[in-house]
């Protein structure tokens, strides 16, 4: 064996060696190998997946049934919409707090209790009897998914070796985005064969068989030795920090960004965040270790996480408007060609987790993120006269970019903790991503409706045609908003740089379950 070989290949040499002279020794394998008894790493990848598949679908497949809801309960839109900002209000707010109790009593009991509480959820929802009650077992619906979002991740992470982490989290994103397509589509056609009841009672069955995997696939927890300790003010001032904050961004495009109530809620967020991270500064158990952050790999990838969220509703949330009120396309037109980002991303995601095991996975949310501006800007370039076959081919770009950046951030990250904070990191990457989205959806909200109005008093300061004002206004809103997005996601390309180049994983690394170091 050459002198300048690996540790882990001396090892492993070793073992062959000793396994020659007596076959009868124990063999042990080398540091850092992870075995894989019976395929676990499979099992536990299709339990989540499906976990993580019907809690994606929910969100989607409920908003499409706005509609029917206010003509049903006889209610309005603001009433209405409640059904789905309490959902995300309970869920994003649990999570962290959420995550870390799975840390310290076991992922398998939180998935699983979330699971059921998520699945006896559903079937209360399908038996409301009021908008009053929807909203109200929506509470409960939302608190099972917050438990099962908050370690998900976590599951698969410690199922799949290190060297391995990048290929399970590329394939888990699969479900992530068949959830977001699947959803529309299901909800669409069960609310026209059926009716809004069945968007929730027809999930029921495959809750019950998530649940039933979970119990028999998944590994038992190890319960971690010695007294149990919680975090209570942190987590109270995680929650309602998180809670505040997201309800004052989802007031702003009603009241305004100056408005009391939104400042109010904003500040109070703000407030409560500042404290609990002093507090977390001060506990021996706390909910997130703030001391991550010093490593720059881990807060590099953590806030270009959360700026990529708020970047992507500039296009998840205008790009409808273009193709149906711009262009004139269908509904279903429409959500067949934004469908193009969702199918690409399904291909390119488990294929870039599995390269960025191999070639780094900094380098992979670097391209990632290139690719997502790349996409960005050719979309300034969108207007009335724009043909699909243009924009196919950067739908396709982007998908190429969300599909490369996510596995590879989301390994960083998850490779960044020890295996008994698992939980919390995967608690805090979807925490950052729902608040992230929140943000990102108010401030292109706003700033849509704020340029479109400008823009539209000015073409008919020139003499246009009214109609033909009201079409023109929205590529010219829309490219105002990608313009924003463009330079969030220039910074998100240099925060990804920001690590320089990657180093060697080391063997303690790896036992760990952090696997790589930069």
């Amino acid at each position: 064996m050459a002198p300048f070989a690996p540790t882990y290949q001396r090892k492993e040499f070793l073992c062959e060696t000793m396994d020659l002279i007596d076959p009868f020794m124990p063999k042990h394998k080398p540091e850092g190998i992870t075995p894989d008894p019976k395929g676990y790493k499979w099992k536990a990848l299709a339990t989540v997946a499906l976990g993580t598949l019907m809690s994606t679908m929910d969100a989607s497949i409920t908003n499409i049934s706005f509609p029917v809801l206010t003509r049903v309960f006889k209610a309005d839109l603001t009433t209405v919409m409640w059904v789905a900002l309490v959902y995300i209000l309970v869920c994003t707010s649990l999570m962290l707090i959420l995550g870390k109790i799975s840390d310290l009593i076991g992922r398998k009991k939180i998935y699983a209790g979330g699971m059921a509480i998520f699945t006896l959820g559903l079937a209360a929802c399908s038996l409301a009897h009021s908008i009053g009650q929807l909203i109200a077992f929506r509470i409960l619906q939302a608190v099972g998914a917050a438990m099962s979002i908050s370690c998900g991740p976590a599951i698969v992470t410690e199922a799949f070796p290190p060297e391995e982490r990048g290929k399970g989290l590329g394939l888990l994103g699969v479900s992530l985005s068949l959830g977001f397509i699947l959803g529309p589509t299901l909800g669409g056609l069960l609310l026209q064969w059926l009716n809004w009841r069945s968007i929730f009672y027809i999930r029921i069955p495959v809750g019950v068989i998530a649940l039933f995997m979970i119990l028999v696939l998944l590994k038992k927890d190890q319960v971690r030795p010695g007294e149990i300790r919680l975090d209570l003010r942190g987590a109270f001032f995680s929650s309602a920090g998180i809670f505040c904050l997201v309800l004052g961004m989802s007031q702003i495009n009603k009241f305004g960004f100056g408005s009391l109530v939104v400042s109010l809620l904003i500040g109070f967020g703000l407030l409560s965040l500042l404290v609990f991270m002093f507090v977390e500064r001060r506990v021996e158990e706390p909910i997130i270790d703030l001391s991550l952050f010093k490593n720059r790999v881990f807060s590099s990838a953590t806030w270009s996480l959360f700026l990529t969220f708020v970047a992507v509703p500039g296009y998840i949330l205008i790009m409808p408007f273009y193709l149906m009120h711009g262009l004139g396309l269908t509904a279903s037109a429409a959500g067949l060609l934004m469908a193009v980002n969702a199918m690409t991303t399904i291909v390119v995601g488990p294929i870039s987790g599995s390269l960025s095991d191999r070639f780094g996975p900094v380098r992979f949310s670097t391209v990632g993120a290139a690719a997502t501006v790349a996409a960005f800007y050719c979309m300034l370039g969108f207007d009335l006269e724009t043909h699909i076959t243009a924009i196919v081919p950067v739908l396709v770009l982007l998908g190429v970019g969300v599909g490369c950046f996510q596995p590879s951030n989301n390994s960083i990250i998850m490779g960044a903790v020890s295996k008994e904070h698992l939980g919390t990191a995967s608690a805090l990457i979807a925490t950052q991503r729902q608040v992230g989205l929140s943000l990102g959806m108010a401030l292109a909200g706003s700033l849509f409706s704020a340029r479109r109005a400008m823009h539209q008093v000015e073409l008919l300061g020139q003499g246009l045609e009214t109609d033909y004002v009201v079409r023109l206004s929205i590529p010219l809103a829309f490219q105002d908003v990608l313009l924003i997005s463009v330079f969030i996601g220039l910074f998100v390309v240099l925060l990804c740089l920001l690590p320089g180049k990657r180093k060697t994983g080391t063997i303690e690394n790896v036992k760990m379950g952090q696997g790589l170091s930069y």
